[in-house]
């Protein structure tokens, strides 16, 4: 077989089309996958799921201009009915208590910073998760991961408009939040400026 045959063959082959439309997109949808879970195996496992399940719609994959969104919205999709059969399940979930996210502290940082930042970062995750799921999911796409409110759009099918005023709910939600658990310093925290 000659070099220019392997390689229509390799073109051809739906494996090698499939990792090389995705491949693009596997770190921003871990990324996502990580923010909603807070566990690096539920991520994982979210993204794997999704690759199992969007394989069969390579010729759909294909065809669409835009295709982070739509990968973003099956994960998106895929979370939440993952919550809900575990709302459903029989079987109890205990949480884990430890932080949802790791520290990576820069090697040029005093103890004091690795420290300060240690306990900024629990003290926005423990507010974080005092929002009902649907705020957090919210500030979680927008806020942290960056996605636009059209993009969420096309995630959660919610029109802009309602996303808007979710989102608004939400970051007035947490600003009390962080306000009850630390009044003295809430300002400062959720604003990035003292008032």
């Amino acid at each position: 077989m000659s070099v220019i045959s392997n390689l229509l063959s390799l073109k051809r082959d739906p494996h090698t089309q499939f990792e090389t439309l995705i491949r693009p997109h596997l770190k921003k949808l871990y990324n996502l996958a990580y923010r909603l879970t807070g566990q690096r195996d539920d991520a994982e496992d979210l993204v794997q799921d999704l690759l199992l399940k969007v394989f069969p719609r390579l010729e759909e994959m294909q065809s669409i201009e835009k295709l982070s969104p739509w990968l973003s919205r099956i994960l998106y999709r895929q979370f939440i009915d993952s919550v809900r059969r575990k709302k459903r399940s029989p079987v109890q979930y205990i949480d884990n208590e430890e932080a949802v996210y790791e520290t990576h502290a820069s090697e040029s940082a005093g103890p004091q910073d690795v420290v300060n930042a240690e306990l900024t970062q629990d003290y926005l995750i423990e507010a974080l998760n005092k929002l009902n799921e649907d705020q957090r999911v919210l500030i979680m796409l927008h806020d942290v991961e960056g996605y636009n409110l059209q993009e969420i759009n096309e995630m959660t099918e919610m029109p802009v408009g309602t996303i808007k005023s979710r989102l608004s709910r939400a970051r007035k939600k947490l600003r009390e939040i962080v306000h009850i658990m630390e009044p003295d310093r809430a300002p400062e925290r959720v604003n990035g400026e003292v008032e």
